[in-house]
């Protein structure tokens, strides 16, 4: 699966495991596709797993859950307990009852995994669909990838230099 914005691509999927009766996907190891900071303190990798479940309860009627499994092996903005618990919170705001958060066996400490199951409901579209919301809000004035005192990367820092006389 390939995720985009507009005509850039955010994510990509290598397998999005469909159930043999073919009424539950499963989510995990999301590929981000930008470097670095890019993908940011907005947690970009949230707002694409909203926006995957939005997609198929909207898309599919025949799927009616998506289970999922999030842990990122790599040096976290927050360190990795309390991105697990913010991940935790944004499951929990979508309906989801019973997300697990479990340290990884790994050599990095604060590794965290994620897991649980969005199971489709009128209640569960609406919570979904106001968090949806609220993340969208964060994107719609400040596009993916740029900074919050403009421009992006080299750009930023010789804007940040030419205005200090650095």
């Amino acid at each position: 699966m390939l995720v985009h914005d507009g005509e850039r691509l955010i994510c990509t999927l290598d397998r999005v495991p469909v159930s043999p009766a073919g009424n539950e996907i499963h989510i995990e190891h999301p590929r981000p596709s930008m470097k670095g900071r890019e993908e940011e303190a907005r947690h970009l990798s949230r707002l694409v797993f909203l926006e995957i479940c939005a997609f198929v309860a909207e898309t599919f009627e025949q799927v009616q859950a998506v289970s999922f499994a999030f842990s990122r092996p790599l040096p976290l903005l927050q360190g990795g307990a309390r991105d697990a618990a913010d991940r935790a919170e944004i499951m929990h705001r979508i309906g989801i009852d019973n997300v697990q958060v479990a340290p990884m066996p790994s050599s990095m400490p604060g590794h965290f995994i994620v897991t649980g199951v969005w199971v489709y409901s009128e209640r569960n579209l609406a919570a979904l669909n106001e968090v949806l919301s609220e993340l969208r809000a964060l994107y719609r004035d400040r596009p993916i990838g740029t900074d919050p005192r403009g421009g992006t990367g080299v750009v930023r820092r010789l804007l940040a230099r030419w205005r200090t006389g650095a």
